[in-house]
């Protein structure tokens, strides 16, 4: 493991590594006295339950859990609401936030559709026996939405049970504020993601990378890297670099496909097109280095967009992207270290892939301002900044509920 990893990184390796029931992370006592004696508010350590828990699919909960409990907080991992409920109906008590990430995709038929509703019933339960309900919206509809009316009824309805919600920008507050025609503003956070410069060994050389991928030296490497879904806007880059007709470049398409049927779309796309790599398959942490180093720019071809933690991840490598000013990709990236496009041009994607072949003596420094950008958003100051959302309305400020048992629905929560 790299000198760099944080010192209790192999715990946390090891809470990734497997679920078998609610994973609770715990603070030290010297922590939880020191954060009795200079804070003075809290009696306990701030029991927080994140839900759901995607295990090491995605290091963002596991970050943001760590620098918690470095705080003082106690942290457990579930995959789904009913974890927190004894014999269906009865609450854990020792439970103060529930912390909502990526809502569940409910199918909208049959006896499926009574899971949402089971799922709002236990918010409201929760509600009633003063848990608080907090809510990081990452994206506004499930990308593969089939039903998007219902999927935005059910995420304005959350909205409304919510406490408070946590974005990662302005813009995606805004855009946030609008889906959901919230009117509180101060009921929504704005909380930097933090970068992964402590998350991933980065340890490899540019030429290693390129040995192991099998890559020439001397080509100008396009990284996609992450899950390959049909939003991203895969088969939107695939045709855009097939219209380059540029023999310095290629494209390294790496991740897990959303299904086969999908990578065949991919690989009846590019079949014809010697200068694409595509690496179907999930990239295991370790990898993540060799393809980051391997590459000169990372791509992000999104069709939509709200948060992205993988411009995070290229930042942090110190890599240009390459990207559409859309969400919170036009807050973090600027144009020192990114080609921005505009989604809604037909050519946007394929102008700025040209633009960055044309900057190529640019690409490292361009790559140095994205990793210093990215050095300001770390995990430590997102927890201090996540725990000050949890205590203020736990307080039953900021427009939270009182510090009783508040079952009120609406929007606008009543102060106490």
């Amino acid at each position: 493991m790299a000198p760099s990893f944080r010192a209790n990184c192999q715990d946390r390796r090891a809470v990734r590594s497997g679920f078998d029931g609610p994973v609770v992370l715990k603070a030290t006592a010297t922590q939880i006295e020191f954060d009795l004696r200079h804070r003075g508010r809290l009696k306990k350590a701030l029991s927080i339950a994140f839900v759901p828990y995607w295990g090491s699919g995605n290091p963002y909960q596991d970050a943001l859990a760590e620098h918690l409990v470095a705080h003082g907080a106690t942290v457990r991992k579930v995959r789904s609401l009913k974890e927190l409920f004894r014999y269906g109906v009865c609450v854990d008590r020792d439970v103060d936030v529930v912390h909502l990430h990526w809502l569940l995709v409910f199918r909208w038929r049959g006896l499926r559709a009574l899971r949402c509703l089971a799922f709002v019933i236990r918010l409201l339960l929760l509600r009633m026996h003063g848990v608080r309900l907090v809510w990081t919206i990452h994206n506004l509809l499930p990308h593969e939405s089939r039903h998007p009316k219902l999927d935005w009824l059910l995420r304005r309805i959350v909205a409304g049970l919510s406490h408070a919600m946590i974005v990662h920008s302005e813009t995606a507050k805004r855009q946030a504020m609008d889906m959901w025609r919230l009117k509180d503003a101060s009921r929504v956070t704005v909380v930097p993601h933090g970068h992964y410069m402590d998350d991933y060994r980065n340890d490899v050389s540019r030429q290693e990378a390129r040995q192991r991928l099998s890559v020439d030296g001397s080509k100008i490497v396009l990284l996609f890297l992450g899950a390959v879904r049909p939003y991203k806007g895969i088969l939107d880059l695939v045709e855009a670099f097939k219209k380059l007709a540029d023999d310095d470049a290629y494209l390294v398409i790496a991740g897990k496909p959303l299904d086969h049927a999908f990578a065949e779309r991919i690989g009846r796309a590019i079949s014809d097109v010697e200068q694409v790599r595509f690496d179907a398959g999930f990239v295991d942490d370790d990898d993540v280095q060799v393809y980051m180093n391997a590459s000169d720019v990372v791509i992000l071809p999104y069709r939509h967009v709200l948060s992205s933690g993988a411009a995070l991840l290229a930042m942090s490598f110190g890599k240009p992207c390459i990207a559409p000013a859309e969400g919170s990709l036009a807050d973090v990236l600027d144009t020192s270290g990114a080609f921005l496009y505009d989604p809604e041009c037909e050519e946007g994607l394929l102008d700025a892939i040209q633009r960055a072949l044309g900057a190529k003596d640019a690409l490292i420094r361009m790559g140095e301002h994205n990793r210093q950008r990215a050095s300001q958003w770390t995990w430590d100051n997102a927890a201090r900044m996540t725990l000050a959302v949890y205590e203020r309305f736990l307080a039953g400020n900021g427009g939270g509920a009182a510090a009783g048992h508040n079952t009120a629905t609406s929007e606008r929560i009543p102060r106490s």
